[in-house]
């Protein structure tokens, strides 16, 4: 099975995974809002920390190797 979005390649075929993260967390957020399990509810809102907090590190990541 191939996972692999060629829509997220840029020009250097390099993939702005930082965006696509935080696109997710907002679907994420979102969804979360229309659940009324809690159990369901905070996994959501769970996935949504993981992917700003994974988009920030890439980020950072980007940052400092550009130095």
């Amino acid at each position: 099975m191939d996972c692999h979005d060629p829509n997220l390649d840029d020009a250097n075929g390099t993939q702005d995974w930082p965006d696509h993260l935080r696109v997710h967390a907002t679907i994420y957020r979102e969804i979360s809002e229309r659940t009324d399990d809690t159990f369901i509810k905070n996994e959501l809102l769970d996935l949504a920390s993981v992917c700003e907090e994974v988009a920030d590190k890439i980020e950072h990541h980007q940052t400092q190797t550009r130095h």
